[in-house]
């Protein structure tokens, strides 16, 4: 019996269940607020609008806070160490990452979501017809 095919087929299977394990330890679900707060994960996504008038950035330590409301209404201050998205002051829902301390979500990562430059294309092609 020849060795080499079953080698192959042995590496074979523990590559894909190293790329497996590694997806599935990676991935970060998208949570609620209340879940969020039930969870001692620190790489979760917490999507939802950014409330009016509660954003404040102090560049001086690089700490930019804000509070989020999620789809089901609930709301929490975000606190975001890490780099800002230009287009910040611009959108409205935001993904925030990271997960909850002390009962506030301390973010390192911010994703904006813009619509309104989508909408803008979907109005230009509306206006085509």
């Amino acid at each position: 019996m020849k060795k080499g095919p079953i080698l192959t087929a042995l590496f074979t299977i523990v590559a894909l269940a190293a790329v497996v394990t590694a997806f599935v330890t990676q991935a970060s679900p998208y949570v609620t607020i209340a879940q969020a707060k039930q969870s001692s994960d620190t790489q979760l996504h917490l999507a939802g609008d950014v409330v009016e008038n509660t954003m404040h950035n102090d560049p001086m330590r690089h700490l930019l806070s804000f509070k989020i409301k999620d789809q089901n209404g609930d709301v929490i201050l975000v606190e975001h160490n890490g780099e800002v998205p230009a287009e910040l002051d611009q959108v409205k829902k935001v993904v925030a990452i990271g997960g909850v301390k002390d009962g506030q979500f301390m973010s390192s990562k911010l994703l904006v979501k813009c619509p309104s430059k989508y909408e803008a294309e979907k109005n230009k092609a509306g206006s085509k017809t």
